[in-house]
């Protein structure tokens, strides 16, 4: 990553999360797929209740590999960053490298440094892995604002993700 600096979050504190916090995390997880199912309307959301969220969370806290943590303002959650330890190709080295699954920061919250103090932690936390030297992670190709966020962190364009349908689809209308 670019720059690793410290920001102050004025009342944000960034800690892992807990199994308490499933049900505030579940409604910010929902926030942040519902922005990308608006930005493309490939993304079809499959429904999770919040009990299997709460559950799939506990899970993801228990793998050694995975990580959430997340941004507490006193009461409540200004944001929330999932992070894995993935396995390369193996045409590829180095073997592992770290991705982002979710970033989501609500947006009375926004440009107050959260969002790369969160990203900062998730680097502290892969850094730790033998061999974790690099982030790839996917960006939706509409999310020109998030696109210019990891930017702004020193992410660059990699490897670029291509999508076609198997048969043609039904004439939806003009839309694009």
């Amino acid at each position: 990553m670019a720059s690793l600096r410290p920001v102050p979050l004025t009342t944000c504190e960034i800690r892992p999360a807990t199994p308490a916090d499933a049900p505030e995390l579940y409604v910010l997880w929902q926030r942040v797929r519902e922005h990308n199912a608006r930005l493309d309307p490939r993304i079809v959301l499959a429904p999770v209740a919040p009990d299997q969220f709460a559950a799939a969370l506990e899970r993801q806290l228990g793998r050694g590999s995975a990580t959430v943590l997340v941004a507490a303002d006193r009461a409540r959650l200004a944001g929330f960053v999932s992070g894995a330890i993935e396995t390369a190709s193996a045409d590829r080295l180095p073997e592992r490298h770290a991705t982002i699954g979710y970033l989501w920061v609500e947006p009375g919250y926004r440009r107050r440094g959260i969002g790369r103090a969160l990203v900062e932690a998730v680097a502290r936390w892969a850094a730790a892995y033998d061999g974790v030297r690099h982030f790839e992670m996917p960006v939706l190709a509409a999310d020109v604002d998030a696109a210019r966020f990891w930017e702004a962190l020193g992410f660059r364009p990699f490897i670029t993700r291509l999508w076609a349908p198997l048969a043609p689809e039904p004439d939806d209308g003009g839309v694009p």
